[in-house]
This record gives C-alpha cells, structure tokens and sequence, in this order.
C-alpha cells in the first residue's frame, strides 16, 4: 500500500505553493498587477507581507482614475524604495501642490514614462528636465519652466506628446533644444502648443530628428514652422488653421515628400492665405494613405484637394470628411 500524503497538522501554515516560484517569476507577477492588487498580496501569507515592496520597479497609473487621492501616491513613494518606471496621474486643485514634489522623487527612481494630465494649468517643477532615462513624456494642459542650466537632453526619449502645454518666453528655442537633446524621439505630438511667451510672434525655429518616424502639429497660430532633416518620418498630421500663408504651406508640405500616411485639415476659409495653391514643388512617391479634412464650398480647398491627389501617383487609400 502506498503511503498516504502527508497531512498538515492542526494548527500548522498550510503551505504557500506561490513561495517555491523562482523569485524572477513571482516579479514579473507582481509588476503585471496594477499597484492596488499588488498591495493586496500583503494579506496572503507572512512571506507576502512586504514582498511587494521589494519589486525591482513599480507602474504608478491613475491617469484613468480623477480623483485619486495624493496622499495615496505619498504612501507609496515613501515604503517604496526602488524604481518607478511608469508614473501616470491625473491632477486635479486637490493634488497640484503634490506633483512638484513627485517630480522631485521620480528623477532619482529612475523614472522612464512620465504621463501628466491637468484639469487647470500651473507650471511643473524643473526636475521634470532631470529625468535623464525618459522614454515616453505625455503632458497635457500644463506649463512648462524654463530649461535649467547644463540641460542636455533627454537622450533615450522616443515620444513626446505634448497638448495644451505653455512654454515660457522664447518658447521656440527651448522647444527646439528639447528636440535637438531627444536624438532617439520617433514620435513628436504638438497639440495646441503655445511657445509665443511674452511676444506676439515667435522666431522661426526647426522641426527636426534623425529618427522621428510620426510627426502631428495642432496649432491656431502660425509659429513659422520650418521642418529640416526628417530623413525616417513617414507619418504626418497637420491643422495648422488658417493661419498659413500660399507660400509657406507650399514650402511646408514638401518637407514631407517621402511620408507614406498624411493626414490634414484644409476646411478653413483662407487655408492658403486667399490664394490657390494649385502646384507643389514635389510629388509624394511614397504616399499610400491620404485622410483630409475639408469642405468644398470655397475654391481654395477644392483645388488644394486635386492639387494633392495629382501629386500622388501611388495612392492607395483615400479618406476625404467633408
């Protein structure tokens, strides 16, 4: 006769079959729960009491969760010493005086995406520019302060998506210095971005990244874009309103030759300054997706729609909203 199991006795632990995982496993467990459920794991046994404190990184989200009370994310950073590689909030008037101080601990936790959404604007702490290991920055509805002495960069940003966030003055220049110091940014979001500061009207400023695959300008203003060294870029969306001038759209648009997808929004009375934009100094070769915005009650917005489509010989698909 076969021995029969050997049964627990009264009073002893029963045993926790999870402990004899390898500790890289029961991790990567842990760090796939969102940071409640991972808490909760303190109740499951005594060995699981801490465990989730000895992560090697945390995910911080509640951007899909207002109201999330601040105090919840200042217990965490405190008995949480390692490193936070996802940090997502969404500030409201009763967590806005916290997030300066957040970003204060983030930029020595190692910090790799950064996605801030606010329901009023106010301007972040310059620590954020310290986050040297960002892979991802998602702002929205902010202002940003002035770049800090010796900044160079963020060297291992990929996306940068940016909307309705105010620079301060000569908000062109820091702008462009955020994306001359970004050299791996593959995809650039500028959403209503104000970079006028003080003055009226902006310097002219470029638009460039040896590596920008995907590139969309929202904007009410003309900030005199100019679009140099894109050589990787393949997708575009562009509504820059109708404060483009004939000429400058002329100009603007051929900066993207080579795209394969292009979105744009010409259902503006002056889309072209008045004038018709009947030719284009360039065809779109490589243009297989072609989506536009537009109406067809003002001649400049009709011609501007043939004029694209004369230009692109390969065109695959077309999506006109009118």
């Amino acid at each position: 006769m076969e021995p029969s199991p050997r049964r627990a006795r009264v009073g002893e632990p029963a045993a926790d079959p999870l402990t004899s995982l390898p500790p890289p496993l029961l991790d990567g467990i842990l760090t796939r729960l969102d940071l409640p459920y991972a808490v909760r794991t303190s109740a499951l046994s005594r060995a699981w009491r801490r465990r989730w404190e000895a992560l090697p990184y945390l995910c911080l989200s509640f951007v899909d969760n207002p109201g999330t009370a601040p105090l919840a994310v200042d217990r965490v950073l405190a008995r949480y010493p390692g490193r936070i590689s996802n940090f997502s909030f969404h500030v409201d008037e009763h967590s806005f005086g916290r997030v300066d101080d957040w970003l204060v601990a983030l930029c020595d936790r190692g910090v790799r995406s950064i996605n801030l959404r606010c329901a009023s604007p106010f301007i972040l702490h310059s620590s954020l520019f310290l986050c040297a290991q960002l892979t991802h920055l998602k702002l929205h509805q902010c202002g940003l302060p002035s770049l800090p002495v010796g900044f160079t960069g963020f060297p291992m940003l990929k996306v940068l998506k940016l909307g309705l966030v105010d620079f301060p003055e000569n908000g062109e220049s820091q702008l462009e210095a955020i994306l001359v110091g970004s050299p791996l940014l593959e995809t650039l979001n500028l959403h209503f971005v104000d970079v006028r500061g003080n003055d009226a009207y902006s310097n002219a400023w470029v638009i460039r990244g040896a590596n920008l695959r995907s590139l969309t300008i929202s904007s009410d203003f003309d900030y005199d874009w100019q679009v140099k060294e894109l050589p990787c870029i393949d997708e575009v969306a562009i509504d820059v309103g109708n404060y483009v001038s004939n000429i400058k759209f002329r100009g603007f648009l051929a900066s993207f030759a080579q795209v394969r997808k292009l979105s744009l929004c010409a259902c503006y009375t002056s889309f072209t300054g008045g004038g018709l934009l009947e030719t284009l100094p360039c065809t779109f070769d490589n243009l297989k997706s072609l989506t536009l915005w537009t109406h067809f009650y003002e001649m400049p917005a009709i011609v501007l729609t043939f004029c694209l489509l004369r230009n692109a010989p390969n065109l695959e698909e077309l999506e006109i909203t009118v």
